[in-house]
């Protein structure tokens, strides 16, 4: 089927260098995601960030003056809690996660264990001490199932980008010879599938708007959703134009997409 943006009814907004770049709105964004929402368009924010809890994305988008609600926030340790809830309910965690992600854990209800889990799983844990990462280190090598919140290498920051999981995963794979068995967020399927199950939709009525070409983008791909590049973040105009992983529609930024729709 032909995917055009005119037939989405959900669309799903990267954060950092789609809306908002640290603490500052990129002009026009706020606005457009409202103007959508007067269209009878649904939103959601979907993160691959798992070092905060869905209710700091909350708290930070209202203090910044959107207003968003519960059900517009998305994680990728969201989708991770909602995976081993599906399929490893009652077995016990090991968590390589700061104290906001495991947060999150509890308040799904998952058993975080220490000395005898039944499977491992890392998070971008900003926390993170050697002694927790060979103990995870030592677990992933004993066989247990190994699940990953996302894939991203780093974390743009100001000055420098932080080491993200995928920097994390790569020092367990050398050392142990394992990659996640499983990888929950962008630009991997099993988040995809639970946004089309979570909202009710069939792909092509839904929308990844991102500035990701690796993250955002490839996951619209690989979803099969409609895939929005915005040029407000890490993607040039001619990286995008050189890169296999080709969007549906490349735009400026987040404001542009309303008169699209008209």
């Amino acid at each position: 089927m032909e995917k055009n943006i005119k037939d989405v009814e959900l669309f799903l907004f990267d954060l950092d260098g789609t809306v908002y770049i640290g603490d500052r709105e990129i002009e026009g964004s706020f606005a457009a995601v409202n103007r959508l929402r007067e269209m009878n368009k649904r939103v959601c924010f979907f993160t691959n960030n798992s070092s905060r809890m869905h209710t700091d994305y909350i708290a930070r988008l209202n203090n910044m003056g959107l207003r968003v609600y519960a059900d517009e926030i998305y994680t990728s340790g969201q989708v991770t809690c909602e995976y081993l809830l599906d399929h490893y309910r009652g077995k016990k965690v090991f968590l390589l996660g700061n104290d906001r992600l495991r947060a999150e854990f509890a308040l799904y209800g998952i058993q975080l264990e220490e000395e005898n889990p039944d499977l491992a799983v890392i998070g971008f844990d900003t926390s993170l001490t050697y002694d927790r990462l060979y103990k995870f280190c030592k677990f992933v090598n004993a066989g247990l199932p190994y699940i990953a919140t996302h894939p991203d290498y780093f974390c743009p920051a100001e000055g420098c980008p932080m080491p993200d999981i995928g920097a994390m995963t790569e020092a367990i794979r050398l050392t142990v010879g394992r990659t996640p068995d499983l990888i929950m967020g962008k630009p991997h399927i099993t988040a995809g599938e639970r946004i089309a199950m979570k909202y009710n939709l069939p792909p092509h009525k839904i929308a990844m708007v991102g500035d990701r070409l690796y993250t955002d983008v490839a996951f619209g791909v690989n979803c099969g959703f409609v895939s929005v590049l915005v040029l407000t973040g890490e993607t040039t105009a001619e990286a995008a134009e050189k890169s296999a992983v080709k969007a549906d529609y490349v735009i400026e930024a987040v404001r542009d997409i309303p008169d699209m729709l008209v």
